[in-house]
């Protein structure tokens, strides 16, 4: 049994929902990582000075830790020995650093250590060497040299560029994406689990109900069949009630229940002898009392079957009268369930276009004339505008093959 309507609607909007988050938590991944591979590619640049009290995440730092008087390189007299630190304080690893310094006046390179040291004019350009490349975080690498300068220096501005080794991995940013897609995942795989099961029961539920609509349905055709000359009497009942139902503003579930409410309200009538049912001419009195006790036959039958609320009211008080004239508890007026006063004006209307064992059908002209006549005291005043109105929209009689 395929399952249409609402429900499967809705599964393919839910998995429509799904696709669209998982494209989009996919495709900020894979921007994540495409940033994260570009950032590993880029090449930084920090400035500074070496007096500045800034700082930054890299930095370079020095000390001088001797100097003294030179003479032996001409047009300079003075020696002094610089070491510096280059430390990264962030959070990456970082390599392929390169330092550019400047100093203040003129000097020569007498002797350098962990790197390759070169000089234009007054800037030192340095270019580690292979073991000291690479920084990792809360590191630091340190290289030096030996100058020869014609007074003594002063270390002004610097600056330092480097790479980072950017790892996606690393970012909590990447471990949200995957954890939004998991969790997307498997909120998917639930509600997919979830809709499996409610489709089972859907359709057990359907079949359920298909058991229950024949059995009504047959118990509808036992009831008919015990007069011949009332075939489809119950079907047409149900269908007057339920539009009527409609035109009084119930919703779709409420007026199914009112149809099949409707459906069985006769059921009393199993109890009473075909001899009297089936009787061609008019009952005598005592014939007319035995019938009357179909209501509360079908009162008694009906009191325990709880599935549909009011289908006891329906079968027994659905003779009752607006004025308080009708069997067996002589209700008056709104004391009588609206249920029951529904199926009154229905089963009237339908008795009077049916043809019976003592008369044929008879018009619905008549019939409409003899719900104006009999409204407010026989029927309910209200119900008889909204099934004059049926009448006046052609939407009655039916034709309902029994």
């Amino acid at each position: 049994m395929k399952v249409k309507g609402w429900f499967s609607d809705n599964i393919k909007k839910n998995r429509r929902i799904y696709a669209a988050v998982f494209a989009v938590l996919l495709l900020a991944l894979f921007g994540l990582v495409l940033f994260y591979n570009e950032m590993g590619k880029r090449t930084f640049i920090v400035k500074g000075t070496m007096e500045g009290t800034e700082r930054s995440m890299m930095r370079i730092t020095y000390e001088r830790s001797k100097e003294w008087s030179e003479h032996s390189t001409a047009g300079f007299d003075k020696g002094m020995e610089y070491d510096f630190d280059v430390t990264n304080d962030g959070a990456g690893d970082i390599y392929d650093w390169q330092a550019e310094i400047i100093f203040t006046s003129d000097y020569a390179i007498d002797s350098s250590w962990n790197g390759s040291f070169e000089k234009a004019e007054h800037k030192l350009v340095v270019r580690p060497d292979e073991e000291n490349s690479e920084i990792p975080a809360g590191s630091k690498r340190t290289f030096g040299l030996v100058m020869i300068s014609l007074e003594e220096q002063s270390v002004g501005e610097y600056r330092l560029y480097y790479k980072e080794d950017f790892t996606v991995t690393d970012t909590p940013f990447f471990w949200g994406l995957v954890a939004a897609i998991i969790i997307t995942f498997s909120v998917f795989c639930t509600d997919e689990l979830n809709h499996h099961r409610y489709r089972r029961l859907r359709e057990r539920q359907e079949e359920i109900q298909a058991i229950l609509v024949e059995s009504y349905t047959t118990f509808a055709n036992i009831i008919d069949a015990k007069d011949p000359y009332t075939q489809g009497h119950s079907l047409r009942v149900a269908e007057y009630a339920r539009l009527i139902a409609g035109r009084m503003g119930y919703d779709e579930n409420e007026r199914e229940r009112v149809y099949w409410i409707a459906m069985l309200h006769d059921i009393g009538k199993i109890g009473i002898t075909d001899t009297i049912l089936q009787k061609p001419g008019q009952l005598d009195n005592s014939e007319y009392s035995t019938i009357q006790t179909h209501v509360d036959i079908g009162g008694e039958i009906l009191k325990d079957f709880k599935a549909l609320p009011g289908i006891e009211d329906g079968a027994r008080y659905h003779h009752e009268r607006w004025d308080g004239k009708g069997y067996s508890s002589h209700l008056t007026g709104k004391d009588i369930p609206e249920i029951a006063r529904i199926i009154c004006v229905a089963d009237s209307f339908d008795a009077m276009t049916s043809p019976r064992v003592y008369r044929k059908a008879l018009p619905v002209d008549f019939a409409r004339e003899e719900l104006v006549k009999c409204s407010g005291t026989q029927f309910d005043p209200d119900i008889v505008s909204v099934m004059l109105a049926l009448i006046d929209d052609e939407e009655v009689p039916v034709e309902i093959e029994a």
